[in-house]
């Protein structure tokens, strides 16, 4: 366990290592005074993200950073295990080609699931594509969503699902996002300017400086972009937003799953949903990149497209947030996997799993570059009991 002190607040870091990016972007956090009594816990997949740090837990009140919960708000898997034990992969293959639009294409007509959401209740209705969200219920996306089937130590089936809630939740974070920035900022240039020049025409120059720095603090100047937050009414419309776009993220990823189900004629015979990108707003936690770990909550924590994801049940850990990490966390960069990595180590690596997505603009989601297995395993006791783990056999996954 590494601890990361700031000027306000102290974050547990369940890990043996942290990346530079990914401590400065802790420590950001915990020197704003703003989240001085906040409980911060960082999880074992940490590594450095837009916005903040991935693997981020932190309790909140009545101030949140829209940028920490993402743009990908609601993100996360449905995992179904189902009754048979064999299937045709390459018919599922054309299922999910035909059916299950990926990248940033959306479907030609709404899903019935559409019935169990009202988008029309976000308060920032006027400002978002309702059709567009409408018909990207059903819809998979690109970099690192996949549907994937995988076997278990049973010789079960599971159906995993990994999506969240499309451009929808892009449209809804940059909008709070941006109307935090407004409201901690607006005005302040034009004080400032107004400041200086009275200063200059009474020849206090001498106490332009000062007057600057005080008034960048009053209006939060000081704050770096990223961490611009809301509070106040902006809180609470960002909170019933942000909880809308959960569900819809959940709807979405129920609806490929009951697409598939049906044009395959498979049996569900139980599902849960693992969530990693939100606001727990019953215990007012925030995680990102980091999932609920409760006592008896079952999660899965996805590892890559070549190991699988551990099936596990969860001990609630108040010390941990009652959390435990998303998945085994990048070990390079995108950029960097694209650079650095072949096409044939990953053809190699996949041996054995039906896909047909080890294309070279899949190559940044290669097994190669993500941690191993072993490292989130050695940590995760204390918050989590693996059951089994489950390995793919089956593995469709798009490019942006």
């Amino acid at each position: 366990m590494i601890e990361v002190t700031g000027l306000h607040n102290c974050a547990k870091c369940f890990c043996e290592t942290i990346e530079g990016t990914a401590r400065e972007q802790i420590q950001a956090v915990c020197d704003r005074e703003e989240f001085a009594n906040s409980k911060i816990r960082i999880m074992p997949d940490v590594h450095a993200g837009k916005g903040c740090t991935i693997g981020t837990t932190m309790t909140i009140t009545d101030k949140i950073v829209p940028g920490m919960v993402g743009v990908d708000i609601g993100c996360g898997m449905e995992t179904t295990r189902l009754q048979e034990t064999e299937i045709d992969f390459a018919k599922l293959d054309q299922v999910i080609r035909e059916y299950i639009p990926s990248g940033r294409e959306v479907r030609d007509t709404t899903h019935a699931l559409n019935a169990e959401i009202d988008l029309s209740a976000l308060r920032c209705a006027n400002l978002v594509n309702l059709d567009r969200a409408r018909r990207s219920i059903g819809t998979l996306g690109g970099g690192n969503h996949f549907i994937e089937v995988d076997r278990g130590s049973d010789r079960s089936l599971y159906l995993v699902v990994h999506s969240g809630s499309r451009h929808l939740g892009t449209e809804v974070a940059n909008f709070y996002q941006d109307e935090g920035r407004r409201a901690l900022w607006g005005g302040a240039n034009y004080q400032i300017q107004q400041a200086i020049t009275e200063l200059k025409a009474q020849g206090r120059q001498k106490e332009i400086e000062s007057t600057i720095k005080q008034l960048k603090k009053e209006h939060h100047l000081e704050i770096p972009k990223d961490l611009a937050y809301v509070e106040g009414r902006l809180f609470e419309d960002y909170i019933h937003d942000m909880k809308i776009v959960q569900h819809f993220a959940t709807l979405n990823r129920k609806a490929m799953t009951d697409v598939i189900l049906r044009c395959m004629g498979l049996t569900r015979v139980d599902e849960f949903t693992t969530i990693h990108n939100y606001i727990d707003t019953d215990d007012m936690i925030l995680r990102k990149g980091s999932v609920s770990a409760k006592a008896g909550e079952k999660l899965l924590i996805p590892i890559n497209m070549r190991d699988g994801s551990l099936l596990c049940i969860g001990k609630g850990n108040e010390d941990w947030n009652c959390s435990a990490p998303h998945g085994a966390g990048r070990l390079m960069s995108r950029k960097a996997a694209f650079d650095a990595l072949s096409m044939e180590e990953f053809e190699a690596e996949m041996q054995g799993i039906y896909t047909t997505c080890v294309v070279p603009d899949t190559l940044d989601e290669s097994p190669m570059a993500y941690k191993s297995m072993d490292e989130i395993v050695s940590q995760i006791g204390p918050t989590a009991t693996i059951v089994d783990c489950i390995k793919p056999i089956y593995n469709f996954k798009a490019a942006d």
